[in-house]
């Protein structure tokens, strides 16, 4: 099924804004989002394909993004051209190539468009990708291009986490395997969005990441999230990892504005000190060494201070 203009689930009362007027894109609940059209349906039967790669028409370098397409499940078209800026050293050569791969079905697009930013795109592999990755590349755990396509706006949260693991991959803190979307972490156990391992100097730090967007009921959310995850601590006394660490994993809630941890922190009771809670703001993800913070209640009922967390091996 391909999907249309997309709107917010929820309309908020007011928009949560960065300290500079600006809000970010992907929690910025003006957003429409459309699916590019084809000009005729592709041919994605496996056979054919396969022929275009064999003889060129998909090159190497368009196998490799959809690889990290298929890892990363979904991403910007500013994001791929960050990853492949060595491939691809001018914009509008990148951006030719995705949408040729999209006419032939090997990549599907969106564009975002909102009443506070300009056009954004966003890209996943599609079905012919997808047989391909999985049929003659061997790869497990594909996306699936027509239930992505289906509901595209939840997808937006992974591009959100995809940017700090594009910069940790950048800075050499993790590798391909230490950042993991949807871990299964035990059954019938609440899971998050993402597990990160970051390699510092001290050992392995691990991070637990959930994602609060203003449109989808952020407060509820987090307030679930916190108790199934204190109710783990509780029963088993930490909470697990695949990863080997010396101090238990964080919490890391990944959102839009600082007005927006405020706000959501001001309205629980308290943080859960059987946690280590940081947040990761949107606003500041120019630089991930800048984007961490820890938020303090006050004794005052709603005030809550945002103090930076910096890691010291964070390189500049």
């Amino acid at each position: 099924m391909r999907s249309t203009l997309t709107p917010p689930d929820v309309e908020p009362i007011r928009v949560w804004k960065s300290l500079d007027g600006s809000v970010p894109i992907f929690d910025d609940p003006t957003l429409r989002i459309k699916m590019l059209p084809w000009r005729s349906r592709p041919e994605t039967n496996l056979e054919v394909t396969i022929f275009r790669v064999e003889t060129g028409q998909i090159t190497e370098s368009d196998v490799e993004v959809a690889v990290t397409l298929a890892k990363m499940k979904v991403l910007t078209e500013k994001q791929i051209r960050v990853l492949y800026q060595d491939k691809f050293e001018k914009a509008h050569k990148l951006a030719s190539r995705l949408r040729f791969l999209q006419q032939i079905g090997w990549f599907d697009g969106w564009y975002m468009e909102s009443d506070y930013n300009g056009r954004e795109y966003v890209w996943s592999i599609g079905i012919a990708a997808r047989n391909y990755l999985g049929f003659v590349m061997g790869m497990k755990d594909l996306p699936n291009p027509i239930s992505l396509a289906q509901n595209i706006p939840h997808y937006l949260t992974i591009c959100a986490v995809n940017e700090l693991r594009i910069q940790l991959l950048q800075k050499g803190i993790i590798k391909e395997e230490d950042f993991i979307l949807y871990p299964h972490l035990a059954p019938n156990e609440e899971n998050p969005l993402a597990l990160v391992k970051m390699n510092t100097p001290m050992g392995s730090v691990v991070m637990y990441v959930e994602r609060l967007q203003q449109t989808k009921k952020p407060l509820r959310f987090m307030k679930y999230k916190l108790n199934q995850y204190a109710d783990w601590i509780a029963r088993v006394g930490h909470l697990p990892s695949p990863f080997p660490s010396d101090i238990p994993p964080i919490m890391l809630w990944s959102c839009g504005t600082e007005q927006a941890v405020r706000e959501i922190v001001g309205s629980l009771n308290r943080l859960p000190e059987e946690m280590i809670h940081l947040f990761l703001i949107d606003e500041h993800m120019h630089d991930a060494k800048q984007a961490f913070f820890i938020a303090e209640k006050g004794e005052e009922a709603g005030r809550v201070t945002l103090k930076q967390f910096v890691f010291d091996f964070f390189e500049d």
